[in-house]
């Protein structure tokens, strides 16, 4: 039972040995460190670890790379291991979508990129979840959205998938977030009403509720 609570539990959880190589991690800590190098998250454990054994928990804002967390656990017993169980931000974002309509994000993407080439000379490179359904989205406002992001850029990497751990909350029901990550230089802040979109370095997020049926935000 306590291997099964750590495996589907929604916080990255690693144990290391004493030289660094990762003995344990659950699921969610899985997806976290296929982004991030292993050397860099031993690294923070180490220099934020506690003095003495036991556990040492903080409740501040950590950053690697596009993860964020709101804070930690570290903690051992003897020389040999150390743990680290990272929190993820579960608040909920509070949104009214508007104009749903059936789309596959494949094929929205594919037709951005074929509409991009004849209107501009842009490198698109692509990845897709598979595991993403079929969702009810504001579809114009997604076209509108991406155009904006891609004009006048020379080479973006568009990817899609379901970010684990993090909700967006519609009247009373919770919803998965699915992300469409475009990365390329950022030339210019990009906002809309219809969902959040994340503005960062080397590009944009937009973050967006995974409805299925046209019916459920009638019935939540």
């Amino acid at each position: 039972m306590f291997e099964f609570w750590c495996e589907w539990d929604i916080n990255p959880l690693i144990i290391f040995d004493e030289k660094g190589n990762i003995k344990y991690c659950n699921q969610e800590a899985e997806i976290f460190l296929s982004y991030i190098n292993k050397k860099e998250v031993y690294q923070f454990v180490i220099t934020n670890a506690p003095n003495k054994k036991g556990i040492k928990t903080k409740f501040e804002t950590v950053k690697f790379k596009d993860f964020e967390f709101m804070g930690y656990s570290i903690g051992y017993q003897n020389n040999n291991e150390i743990g680290v169980r990272f929190f993820i931000n579960t608040n909920l974002k509070i949104i009214e979508p508007t104009n749903l309509e059936k789309i596959e994000l494949p094929k929205l993407l594919n037709f951005i990129n074929e509409y991009i080439n004849l209107k501009q000379n842009t490198k698109i490179s692509m990845i897709f979840d598979p595991s993403i359904p079929p969702i009810m989205a504001n579809k114009k406002e997604i076209l509108n959205t991406i155009f904006e992001i891609l004009e006048d850029q020379k080479e973006a990497k568009i990817s899609t998938k379901i970010q684990i751990g993090e909700y967006i909350k519609i009247k009373s029901k919770k919803y998965p977030i699915i992300e469409i990550e475009i990365n390329t230089p950022l030339k210019k802040k990009i906002k809309s009403p219809f969902f959040e979109i994340i503005n960062k370095e080397n590009g944009y997020i937009l973050k967006i509720p995974m409805i299925k049926e046209d019916n459920e935000t009638n019935n939540s």
